[in-house]
């Protein structure tokens, strides 16, 4: 859920919820609170509460007056008035009876010498509600004058007004309690869940970022909220895992290109301290017949001609990592360019005792290739092939396999083959499975290098197979037009 449907429900809960909860506490409650019959909301209410007395006592005397006409006796029965009592005493009223002007009966509500002595006498107020004690709290809400068999009576219903207002604001520091009950209550609640749902997740990142500033890159926040928190916390891991990599990438960058100044100090030291060798033996004249000065002029040229090469090599493939290199991509079909590169390479294959055969019988397959840069990967994998032969007569077979999408092209050959451990890494740069760096196989140790990124500008892949002794081959697919 979004925080912004959950801040509308939040302000709508803030509503509604305390109203339905102070509901309920009122309904579960106020049995506690209150333990009368009466009902709560006509003590809260001194309309209702109001009403209610009149009810009750206009009642009572209706049936006094029913009495007195059926059967007058009843009214001088005590026992009788006194079930009057309970009815009464729910609503803060009393009772009080008096016969020729002396008592006979009072209400415990109402039982006190200072009520009883400001009464009217039989005849006086008869029908009228008048206060008896006006500062205290007591008013006589009706009197009813009856004569039975020569005796003036006199009912009178009393109404406790102290009683009556301490319930009430009984009632009301009830409401008043229960109203800030519900809203604590939601105020929590509401509380909790902001909490949950934009404070956690902020110290959450609080944390992360505290961490990327001390260089941690791989302290992780996990969180799978579906929110805009959630969406935010993703993003922040997904940063963090950029520049994880981002590291990783220059830290690796770093050893390569520590690795490339020495590979190049070694591959360059080589060749540079022979042509120093073979300058100083001509300056101190042990080239002394023509046939040895011209066996160390050569030897010079040949070394100058690796370095030369080792060189643009280095620079082909920096401006190809680089992405620094423009390809002139066409569509040709690769089945015919394979034939006239093969029929340009068996030549030299007879001059080593070797053979280069083409497996393909299909007429044509057009891909879309830079010409030039494909004729390197080939030379690149068939000169590695003749460096590694093994003593047996060096067999080369091209294989094409068509794809839908694309067309994999196999350079495979009969060679010393490459070792488990070593075949990992015979695309890296400057590596040779030779640890010893012996440079009198001739070659740069870039060739199969060069060749993956010619073939992922291609947007291709390159891999290889192989197994010692018997031979190993090279994979490359490249798309078709």
């Amino acid at each position: 859920m979004s925080i912004k449907i959950r801040l509308i429900l939040s302000y709508i809960g803030m509503i509604l919820i305390p109203i339905i909860l102070i509901f309920l506490f009122n309904g579960m409650l106020s049995g506690l609170v209150f333990d009368d019959k009466l009902d709560y909301y006509e003590k809260a209410n001194p309309l209702k509460l109001t009403r209610a007395m009149g009810y009750k006592s206009g009642k009572i005397l209706r049936q006094l007056n029913i009495d007195y006409l059926n059967n007058k006796e009843k009214l001088k029965d005590i026992n009788y008035l006194k079930t009057f009592d309970k009815e009464l005493d729910e609503i803060f009223l009393g009772i009080v009876v008096k016969e020729n002007g002396k008592v006979k009966y009072v209400s415990d509500i109402v039982n006190e010498e200072r009520i009883l002595t400001k009464l009217s006498d039989f005849g006086e107020n008869t029908d009228i509600m008048y206060e008896i004690v006006v500062k205290e709290r007591f008013v006589v809400a009706a009197q009813r004058d009856f004569i039975i068999d020569d005796s003036n009576m006199s009912i009178y219903i009393i109404i406790d007004l102290l009683e009556e207002d301490a319930v009430i604001n009984k009632a009301k520091i009830f409401t008043i309690s229960v109203t800030i009950l519900a809203v604590l209550i939601v105020a929590f609640g509401l509380t909790f869940s902001m909490y949950r749902g934009i404070i956690k997740p902020i110290e959450k990142l609080k944390n992360g970022t505290s961490h990327i500033k001390k260089g941690n890159l791989d302290y992780h926040i996990e969180d799978h909220r579906n929110d805009e928190m959630g969406n935010l916390i993703r993003d922040f891991e997904d940063m963090r895992l950029r520049l994880r990599r981002a590291r990783d990438m220059q830290i690796k960058y770093e050893e390569n290109r520590k690795n490339l100044i020495s590979n190049i100090s070694h591959d360059l030291k080589t060749p540079i301290m022979s042509i120093k060798g073979y300058i100083e033996g001509i300056k101190d004249g042990v080239a002394k017949s023509p046939e040895k000065m011209d066996k160390y002029i050569n030897t010079i040229y040949d070394k100058a001609n690796h370095m030369e090469n080792l060189i643009n090599e280095l620079f082909l493939f920096s401006k190809l990592d680089l992405n620094k290199v423009e390809f002139d991509f066409q569509s040709i079909d690769i089945v015919k360019y394979l034939k006239y590169s093969i029929e340009d390479l068996s030549f030299d294959m007879e001059k080593i005792g070797g053979n280069i055969i083409f497996n393909q019988e299909n007429e044509e397959i057009r891909v879309i290739v830079d010409l030039q840069r494909l004729q390197r990967v080939i030379l690149n994998i068939i000169q590695n092939s003749i460096k590694y032969k093994s003593d047996k007569n060096l067999v080369i077979q091209i294989n094409i396999e068509e794809y839908e999408a694309f067309v994999q092209i196999e350079i495979k050959d009969n060679g010393k083959g490459i070792s488990k451990e070593d075949l990992p890494y015979i695309f890296d740069r400057f590596y040779r499975a030779d640890k010893s760096r012996n440079t009198s196989i001739g070659g740069s140790g870039l060739g199969l290098a060069i060749s993956k990124q010619i073939i992922k500008a291609h947007g291709g892949d390159i891999w290889a197979e192989s197994e010692l002794n018997k031979g190993t081959s090279i994979f490359f697919f490249i798309r078709k037009s």
